[in-house]
This record gives C-alpha cells, structure tokens and sequence, in this order.
C-alpha cells in the first residue's frame, strides 16, 4: 500500500517537472538591515530615544543632587551627635533631624530607582513600537515593489539562520533592489536642518 502511494507520487512529480522547469521564477534580495539603518525615519526615532534619554538623564542628576546634600547633611548631623560637649537635649533633637533626613534620603533613592526603572521601560517600549511602525512600512513598500517588478520570490540578503549561517549564500547584483527601496523611502526626507 505505501510503496503503490510512493510510486504515484513519483509518477506525478516526473509529469509536472517539465511544467516546473519551463516556468523561471523571477527572485528579488533587499538587505533589510542596510534599508533600515538608512531609513531616515529610523534616525529621526534614534534621536528621539536619544533626546528622551538625555532628558531623563538630566531629571536623575537633580535628584542624584538633592540625594548627595541629604547625605552630607546626616554626616554632619551624625558628627554633631558624637561631640561630647553638646547638651542631651541637643543631641535628641539631632537625633530626630537625622532619622528625618535618613528616612528622607531612602525615600528619595527608592523614588531614583523608580523614577529610572519607569523611563528604561518606557523608553523600551517607545523603542519597539517604532521599530516594528519603522519595519512594517519597509516590509509594505518591498511587497508592493516586489508585485510591480513582478518577482516571484524576494529574501532577505542579512537574515541568518539559527546557527549564524546566512540563508542566502550567493545573489546576482541585479536583483537586489535594496538602494531602490531606500531611495523611496527616503524621498520624502526632511531637509538637514543647518549645523550650530
């Protein structure tokens, strides 16, 4: 039973080869890496993310300052607690200023921690949602180029396998329409703005 199934199969493949081989497929190959490092939407969102870390950075630093006097203000405190020559009274109301500003200072490194952990995340989500916005447009365009210039089939020249090995080995020049699809993408670029 299975070697009469193997045969038929055999006996339909070597009727349809003829038809398969008289049919050339037509093959396209864009680099989707090169297009979208060369994308300016994909520089415009790398400045984004860059500005917004920036930003964040600065927020960090006036809090990294605010925690630094804290700290200086308890060592000063913890220094006058220790001197002999202050009263009892003194020293318990230095007491309680230090445990304020150590409660303080704790609170204030928690909301740091926070503060950062809120930004990495937003700032990866930010990142992700343009990169696949960025990647979707790209893949639209290479789609409809590929159903213009008629091409049966189109690979990726940068994917690799799971071993690191390309999947595509060798590709003539001519089809690789990767300059083109960066050229339109591209067309609508705004100007440089001038240097300062």
């Amino acid at each position: 039973m299975i070697n009469r199934n193997i045969v038929t199969v055999f006996i339909a493949l070597v009727f349809l080869m003829p038809c398969v081989s008289a049919q050339v497929m037509k093959v396209g190959i864009v680099d989707m890496n090169r297009v979208f490092a060369e994308y300016y939407k994909t520089k415009n969102a790398e400045q984004d993310v860059n500005d917004q870390k920036e930003l964040a950075k600065k927020e960090l630093e006036g809090r990294n300052i605010r925690y630094k006097e804290l700290i200086e203000k308890y060592q000063l405190l913890a220094k006058q607690i220790k001197d002999p020559a202050i009263t009892v009274e003194l020293r318990a109301q230095k007491q309680e200023e230090a445990k304020a500003i150590a409660s303080e200072a704790r609170s204030l490194e928690r909301e740091k921690k926070e503060f950062a952990d809120r930004r990495q995340r937003m700032l990866l989500t930010e990142v992700d949602r343009a990169r696949k916005a960025i990647i979707e447009e790209i893949q639209d365009l290479v789609k409809a180029t590929a159903k213009q210039r008629n091409y049966d089939i189109v690979f990726d020249k940068s994917g690799v396998g799971t071993r690191g090995i390309p999947f595509l080995l060798h590709s003539k020049d001519a089809v690789n329409f990767s300059e083109a699809i960066i050229e339109e993408l591209n067309k609508d670029a705004p100007a440089p703005k001038p240097a300062e």
